[in-house]
C-alpha cells in the first residue's frame, strides 16, 4: 500500500518527465527530419529540366564507369587524371540520357528489346561492342562474336553453379554487362534522334550544285598583307561606351556554363635539406665500407638498398653511364662511391666480369613440382615420358603443342640472365651453356622444366655488379620546417591584402589571376590540385588564403573572386572586347589610309604596307586552312567570286588587311552527281546538328552543374 501511495504521490512528476521525454523525442525527430530535408535540398549533383540528380546517383554511375574501365584496361586502380576524365564523361553521359529521354518521349522514339537484342546478337552488331577489348580477338585485333557469346553464357548461368571464389567475379561481370547494355541503348537512341534532326534539314538541288562548283573550282592568288601587330594599339581609340555597346549586343557569347574562380597562388616544393643529405651520406659511407669487406654482397645490398642484389651478368646496355664507366675500368672487388647523383647516393662493387652471349632463345615445357602436387611418381613419370619423346626424335615444338595447342610450340622467346634470375643460378648456367637443340631437364623450386636452347647471340663483355642506391628523402623535420614557415605566412594579418608582396619577399614565384573553372581537373598541371578548385568555388569570402598539403608540394592560394554561372560580368571580358575592337579599328585605319593613296598595283600596295607580295595556290570557297595563312574567309570569297587579273580593294581579314589578285582558276573534270553531293551535305549537317542540338537543349532545359560543391 505504501508503495502504491508513493507512486500516486509522484504521478505528477512522472507525467512531467514523460511529457518532457516525449517532447524531446518529437523535437529530435523534427530536427533530424529537418536536417534530412535540408541535406536533400542541397544534394544536387546537377539538374536537367528541373529533375535533380543526386550525388549518390551520380557517384554510383562514376563507380560503374571506374569498374568498367578497370576491367577493360586490366588495371586494379586508376590515377587521378583517369578518375577526373571518368567523372566528366559520366556527367556528360547522364545529361545526354536525360535530354534524350525527354525528347524521345515527345517524339515517340524508343529502342525496343528486340532491337537491343539485334544490336547484341544480330547481323548489325553495335559499334560499341565491336570496339570493346573484352570482345576483340587479341591475335587479329577484330571483333570476336564467340568472345561475346562466351561472356554472355557465363553471366547467364546461375551464380550458385560457380565456386565461391568465382561468384563475386561473375556478379561483377553481370553488373558490367548491364552497364554496357545501357550504353548501347542510348547510343542507338541518339542515332535515331540525330537521324530525325538530319532528315528535317534537306539539301536542295541549287545548294548541292553551288557546293559542288565551289569545291571543284580552285584559284591561284597573289596577295600582300599588312598585319595588325604592325600598328601600335595607341594609334586607335576604343571608348568604354563602345565596349559596353558590344557587350550588350553579344551577351549570349559571354555565357558561363559553370562557375569560375580566380586565384593567386604560389607553389613550394618539399625537397630534401642539407641535413637530410648529410644523414644519408653517413649511411652511404657505412654501406660502402661493409660492401668493400663483404665476401657475399647480397646481405649488405639488402640492408641498404630497396633493390636486391642480382647474381647475374648484364651487358653494357643495361648499365647507366656511371656504372659502365666504373665497370669497364675497375678490377674485380673494386668499389665505387659513395657518390651523390641527383637526389641519391650510389655505390657499386664489381663482383665479376665475363665474355658470353647476352641473350638466349628458349623453348620450355613447365609442369608444377611433383612434391607440390603430392603425386611425385606420376609427375616424374610424365616428365620422363615427354623428355624421352623429344630425345627419340619428335620435335620440341610438336610435343609442346600436343600438350597445349596454344603454347606456340613452347616458344618462350629471347631472354637475358636478368630475365631468368627468379629461376635460379643453375637454370641460368644451363641456359647459357647447354648445347643448342638438345633438351634439358631442370628442377627449380615449385616446377619441373624441360628446356631446349634454340640459339644465342654473339658473345659480349658482361659485368656482375652489386649496386646500392640510397635515395635522399625529405625527413619529417624538414617537412615540418617548411610547414611552419608557410603557416606563419598564412597567419600574417596582412596576407590577404599584401599576398604578392609578402610572397615575393620570401622568394616565392607568384602566379596571379589564375582562372579555374568548375570542370577543370587540376591547376596548371599540379597533381591532386582539384581540391584547391573545389575550395575556391565553395569559399564565401574573397581574399581568404589557405595552405594545401599535396604529396611533395605545398600550395598557398588566395581566392580573388568567384564568377557564378551565367553571363560573365563586363569587367571580366572588357579586355578581350577591347582587343577585338582595336583590331577592327586598325583594319579600318589601314584600309582608309591605303584608299587615300590611290594605289593600283600589288607592288605599290606592298611598299605602302611595308610588306611583300606572296602567292598561294589551290584555294577554293570551302578551304578551311589556307597554306601559311590559316583560316581567312575573305580569301575564300575572293577565290570564288573575284574577277581574274584584277587587284581587289583592301579587305579586312583575321590576321591583317589583304590586297588580292586572282591569277588563275582551274576546274576539275569531275561530273556533278546531285545525289552524292546531297548525301555529303546531309552528312555534314548531321554531325553539326547533333553537336549543336545537344548544346541548345542543355540551355533550353536549364542544365545546372553543381558538382563543384561536392568534389
Amino acid at each position: 500500500m505504501a508503495t502504491l501511495q508513493n507512486i500516486r504521490n509522484r504521478a505528477g512528476f512522472l507525467v512531467a518527465v514523460i511529457g518532457i521525454a516525449m517532447l524531446a523525442f518529437i523535437l529530435g525527430d523534427l530536427l533530424t527530419s529537418g536536417t534530412t530535408i535540408f541535406n536533400k535540398a542541397r544534394d544536387k549533383a546537377f539538374e536537367v529540366n528541373g529533375e535533380v540528380i543526386s550525388t549518390q546517383d551520380y557517384f554510383d554511375r562514376v563507380t560503374e564507369w571506374e569498374n568498367f574501365q578497370k576491367m577493360v584496361s586490366g588495371e586494379n586502380s586508376l590515377d587521378e587524371n583517369a578518375t577526373s576524365q571518368i567523372r566528366e564523361l559520366v556527367y556528360q553521359q547522364m545529361v545526354r540520357e536525360k535530354i534524350l529521354d525527354a525528347q524521345a518521349k515527345k517524339l515517340g522514339l524508343t529502342v525496343s528489346k528486340e532491337e537491343l537484342n539485334d544490336l547484341v546478337h544480330g547481323e548489325t552488331i553495335s559499334p560499341l561492342l565491336q570496339q570493346l577489348p573484352l570482345f576483340v580477338n587479341p591475335e587479329t585485333g577484330i571483333y570476336d562474336r564467340n568472345a561475346l557469346m562466351n561472356f554472355l553464357n557465363t553471366i547467364n548461368q546461375p551464380t550458385q553453379s560457380f565456386k565461391p571464389e568465382e561468384q563475386e567475379l561473375v556478379e561483377q561481370y553481370k553488373s558490367v554487362w548491364l552497364f554496357i547494355e545501357n550504353l548501347i541503348k542510348y547510343q542507338r537512341l541518339e542515332e535515331k534522334f540525330g537521324a530525325l534532326l538530319s532528315g528535317a534539314v534537306m539539301a536542295n538541288d541549287v545548294e548541292a550544285k553551288t557546293y559542288f562548283d565551289h569545291s571543284q573550282t580552285n584559284a591561284d592568288l597573289t596577295y600582300t598583307v599588312q598585319n595588325y601587330y604592325t600598328i601600335p594599339d595607341s594609334a586607335v581609340t576604343v571608348s568604354n561606351e563602345e565596349i559596353k555597346a558590344f557587350y550588350d549586343k553579344h551577351k549570349k557569347d559571354f555565357k558561363l556554363a559553370v562557375p569560375v574562380a580566380k586565384l593567386t597562388y604560389f607553389v613550394r616544393e618539399i625537397t630534401p635539406s642539407d641535413a637530410d643529405f648529410a644523414e644519408v651520406e653517413k649511411q652511404a659511407n657505412e654501406a660502402a665500407e661493409k660492401l668493400r669487406q663483404a665476401q657475399n654482397p647480397a646481405p649488405v645490398v639488402a640492408d641498404y638498398s630497396d633493390t636486391p642484389y642480382r647474381d647475374v651478368f648484364v651487358a653494357s646496355n643495361l648499365l647507366t653511364p656511371s656504372q659502365l664507366s666504373f665497370a669497364s675500368t675497375a678490377a674485380i672487388s673494386d668499389v665505387y662511391g659513395p657518390v651523390r647523383e641527383g637526389d641519391s647516393y650510389q655505390i657499386y662493387k664489381l663482383i665479376d666480369k665475363t665474355v658470353a652471349p647476352d641473350s638466349v632463345h628458349l623453348r620450355l615445357i613447365v609442369v608444377p613440382d611433383p612434391s607440390a602436387l603430392g603425386q611425385d611418381s606420376t609427375v616424374t613419370h610424365f616428365m620422363d615420358s615427354i623428355y624421352n619423346e623429344i630425345q627419340g626424335g619428335k620435335s620440341f615444338e610438336e610435343v609442346a603443342n600436343s600438350l597445349n595447342p596454344r603454347s606456340n610450340g613452347g616458344d618462350a622467346g629471347w631472354a637475358r640472365e636478368i630475365d631468368l634470375a627468379q629461376l635460379g643460378k643453375e637454370f641460368i648456367q644451363r641456359a647459357f651453356s647447354s648445347p643448342i637443340g638438345i633438351p634439358q631437364k631442370i628442377s627449380v623450386p615449385g616446377q619441373q622444366i624441360i628446356m631446349q636452347v634454340e640459339e644465342r647471340t654473339q658473345p659480349v663483355t658482361k659485368y656482375k655488379l652489386a649496386i646500392i642506391n640510397l635515395p635522399v628523402v625529405v625527413s619529417e623535420k624538414t617537412a615540418n620546417n617548411v610547414d611552419n614557415e608557410l603557416n606563419q605566412f598564412v597567419s600574417n594579418p596582412e596576407v590577404s591584402k599584401k599576398f604578392n608582396e609578402l610572397a615575393t619577399e620570401k622568394g616565392y614565384s607568384v602566379v596571379p589571376n589564375y582562372t579555374a573553372t568548375a570542370t577543370d581537373y587540376m591547376i596548371a598541371q599540379i597533381p591532386n590540385s582539384r581540391q584547391i578548385i573545389n575550395w575556391a568555388l565553395n569559399e564565401k569570402t574573397k581574399g581568404t588564403v589557405k595552405k594545401f598539403d599535396l604529396t611533395n608540394l605545398r600550395v598557398i592560394a588566395r581566392l580573388d573572386e568567384v564568377i557564378p554561372a551565367g553571363i560573365t560580368p563586363l569587367s571580366e571580358v572588357s579586355a578581350s572586347i577591347r582587343s577585338l575592337l582595336v583590331r577592327d579599328k586598325k583594319a579600318q585605319k589601314i584600309i582608309t589610309d591605303l584608299k587615300a593613296k590611290n594605289l593600283t598595283g600589288l607592288d605599290e600596295y606592298a611598299s605602302a604596307m611595308n610588306s611583300r607580295v606572296d602567292t598561294v595556290k589551290f584555294v577554293n570557297f570551302n578551304t578551311q586552312n589556307i597554306s601559311g595563312l590559316g583560316f581567312e574567309p575573305v580569301l575564300n570569297a575572293f577565290s570564288a567570286y573575284a574577277p581574274l587579273n584584277k587587284v581587289m580593294e583592301p579587305a579586312k581579314g583575321n590576321m591583317g588587311v589583304f590586297v588580292v589578285r586572282i591569277d588563275n582558276r582551274t576546274r576539275s573534270n569531275e561530273s556533278f552527281d546531285v545525289k552524292a553531293t546531297k548525301t555529303t551535305l546531309m552528312n555534314n549537317n548531321s554531325y553539326r546538328l547533333q553537336m549543336q542540338s545537344m548544346e541548345v537543349l542543355k540551355d533550353k532545359l536549364k542544365v545546372k552543374d553543381n558538382r563543384y560543391r561536392f568534389y
